[in-house]
């Protein structure tokens, strides 16, 4: 055997050693913090679990001094006599949620209703308020158990008793890590034997590949990719292979700084919004029907910021999968209205909004979606508009109701100052209108796309963002089938125009 080839031999092994060692010790490594990891987030979880039962059934127990003053239209709600009255417990309070059960008892330790398996091992156990702790039950098995002391008339020595066992859980883990620790090592050394031959067949020209992939895993140019040359079929199918692998791994790092950026500027605007309204509440004593109204507006941006929350990995994938977004029968005049006087609460740099709304005007759309059109118009009105300006929220149908002539006329008449109706007589309009810096002429046709953001004398301004607002809302329109322009001058303001077809009104 030649030199070169004992060489070639045993950079061959060594390249098959190591790469079975780090393996190796990535197996071993995750099968640790696989162990260490699954422990602590099952524990919270079931943590979890019982808190929300428990709590959830502190509201399902009532009290009444009479009978008759019970709600009888669930006859399968269950009554409990007690002291000089009565108790009702909902029907479903011995479903187990998440195998928690719960039992209802009296400060001494009498057990009046519900389901506990480990009863008699605690009857002994003193009621403990508002901590979950461990208890050890004969036969090794392990409980979590949480104590909730009821409020209210006549329930002052009323407790809950939440039970959880982690035995289940716990098994099904080491179920999972038993099977792993047959398989990975098959696995393993499946992998390892295909890379011996590979490797064999194919070192020197899999050196200059390593020396290629190694400088672009040690620097941050996800767009650099292996240059092959003139080589054999199967080295030009393993290069390719890691072009490949490169380009879906800079498509991974592309969506998931385009999700951060997403949820970033979504979540803002609500939560601006929330936390207006509570200093707006706290700043002075207000009368009770002021604060009903500033937790009525709490709650909405609230439920809000879940669903987009909720809905945001959706949402990036939007291009591929426009049917996670369907398509109802909304009030678009409502929207419009709500999304306008909620948005009017920020009133950042004393601008104020107002809205002429075309009352009636219902179209078949995604209210989640159209929400977020709105509320990104809005705020880019508010980020680049001048001090103690003015923001102008419109809506108008035009050739979408079936009515009289009188009607139509009306219509038209509806809005007839505004600046960008041409070409626009069938379909609704909604449009957001401000008198802040405008937007010069040679950025607007490039406004929409992703990430672009306009001339210095915008973007100096103290403005964050990552230019995502614009081209959401127009790819929003693509789904409803609408379009988005804008009309604007610099220094004088800008209109923003979402044009619904014709086709998408819905007629009363």
């Amino acid at each position: 055997m030649s030199l070169k080839v004992k060489i070639r031999n045993s950079i061959t092994f060594r390249i098959t050693g190591w790469l079975f060692l780090v393996m190796t010790v990535l197996m071993i490594l995750t099968f640790a913090v696989f162990r260490l990891v699954s422990g602590s987030i099952l524990q919270k979880t079931i943590r979890g679990y019982l808190l929300s039962s428990v709590n959830e059934n502190t509201n399902k127990i009532a009290f009444y001094q009479d009978r008759e003053q019970a709600d009888d239209n669930d006859l399968n709600d269950v009554y409990i006599r007690y002291k000089d009255g009565w108790l009702e417990i909902d029907d479903d309070f011995l479903d187990e949620i998440n195998d928690v059960q719960s039992a209802l008892y009296t400060s001494d330790g009498t057990m009046l209703y519900g389901k506990n398996p480990i009863a008699r091992l605690m009857e002994k156990e003193a009621f403990t308020a508002s901590r979950v702790y461990r208890y050890m039950a004969g036969g090794g098995d392990r409980y979590f158990v949480y104590d909730r002391k009821l409020n209210g008339t006549a329930m002052e020595d009323l407790w809950i008793r939440g039970v959880v066992p982690l035995w289940s859980e716990e098994r099904q883990i080491e179920d999972i890590f038993r099977t792993s620790i047959f398989f990975v090592p098959v696995l393993l050394l499946a992998g390892i034997a295909g890379t011996y031959v590979t490797v064999r067949q194919s070192l020197m020209p899999v050196k200059r590949i390593e020396q290629t992939a190694s400088e672009i895993s040690r620097g941050t140019d996800l767009a650099r990719r292996i240059e092959i040359g003139e080589v054999d079929a199967e080295l030009c199918d393993l290069a390719e292979a890691f072009n490949g692998m490169l380009d879906r791994l800079e498509r991974s790092f592309e969506a998931e700084q385009r999700f951060t950026s997403d949820a970033s500027h979504e979540l803002r605007t609500p939560m601006t919004v929330i936390l207006t309204q509570t200093e707006l509440a706290l700043e002075k004593e207000r009368q009770p029907e002021e604060y009903r109204r500033s937790l009525s507006v709490i709650l909405r941006q609230g439920r809000r910021m879940h669903a987009l929350i909720a809905s945001m990995l959706d949402y990036t994938r939007i291009e591929m999968r426009p049917e996670n977004y369907p398509l109802t029968d909304i009030d678009l005049s409502e929207l419009a209205d709500s999304t306008a006087r909620d948005m009017a609460l920020i009133r950042t740099q004393n601008i104020t909004v107002t809205a002429q709304i075309q009352p009636g005007v219902r179209i078949r759309g995604n209210q989640l979606l159209l929400e977020r059109a709105l509320q990104n118009l809005i705020d880019n009105a508010y980020k680049y508009g001048k001090e103690e300006g003015h923001i102008l929220v419109r809506l108008e149908s035009k050739g979408c109701d079936k009515g009289s002539d009188k009607d139509s006329d009306k219509e038209r008449n509806w809005g007839s100052d505004r600046k960008n109706d041409k070409d626009k007589n069938q379909g609704v309009i909604l449009s957001v209108t401000d008198d802040g810096i405008g937007i010069p002429a040679e950025d607007q046709s490039r406004i929409f796309e992703r990430f672009y953001r306009a001339d210095s004398s915008r973007s100096s301004r103290n403005v964050f963002g990552a230019g995502l607002g614009l081209s959401m809302v127009r790819k929003i329109m693509e789904i409803h089938g609408g379009t988005v322009s804008v009309e604007s001058l610099p220094l004088q303001g800008s209109t923003f125009c979402l044009v619904f077809p014709a086709e998408s009104c819905l007629h009363k």
